[in-house]
């Protein structure tokens, strides 16, 4: 087996392709914004999400408890770096973005994002610098042709935006078409992923 040589990275920051989302929460100046970041990830009905602790999102969501993870797709590029490069603005009046309030959470829904979840607080933790939101999803809705007749999530439709790079330099990267099923890489190809 061939060893590929490796370098040590120098960095304080390493993203290895994490989806973009858009944050909505409630806001006390605005009534509702939105902030980007991309450190989440879901595991069943848990969702876990990392802010830098003095951002206004941060406070205004340990504040009510409650936000929403809106995927957006490439078509929103400049709505994505607007609510991620002017913190404490209403960033969803200057990205010119529509929402509808949650039915569970009373925080926004970002109509052009193709997947909303609406979620709610169940812990917060402080860590050199961020605080890491541990919640509850409580609603998962689509855009109707990513869902089939039985409620199931089309997922080689979806369309994410990753980001990744290191304090030097970072950049967006889009999903390609090709998709391949889970299980297609072995022999029996069954699965004991979560």
């Amino acid at each position: 087996m061939f060893i590929k040589e490796k370098s040590e990275i120098h960095t304080k920051k390493l993203y290895y392709a994490f989806p973009v989302v858009l944050v909505g929460y409630k806001d006390d100046k605005f009534k509702y914004n939105a902030t980007t970041i991309s450190s989440t990830y879901s595991l069943g009905n848990t969702i876990n999400m990392g802010i830098t602790s003095d951002s206004h999102a941060a406070e205004q969501i340990k504040k009510y408890g409650e936000f929403t993870i809106n995927l957006p797709c490439d078509s929103l590029m400049s709505e994505i770096e607007i609510c991620g490069f002017f913190s404490g603005n209403n960033k969803l009046q200057q990205a010119d973005l529509p929402y509808t309030v949650g039915n569970f959470v009373d925080a926004p829904l970002i109509d052009e994002c193709f997947l909303s979840m609406e979620c709610r607080v169940s812990e917060c933790i402080e860590f050199e610098g961020y605080v890491h939101f541990i919640g509850k999803i409580e609603r998962r809705i689509a855009d109707k042709n990513l869902v089939d007749e039985d409620g199931n999530f089309i997922s080689e439709k979806a369309k994410t935006v990753h980001f990744i790079g290191c304090s030097n330099k970072r950049v967006y990267r889009y999903l390609k078409e090709e998709t391949k099923d889970l299980g297609d890489f072995i022999e029996g190809g069954t699965s004991n992923c979560g």
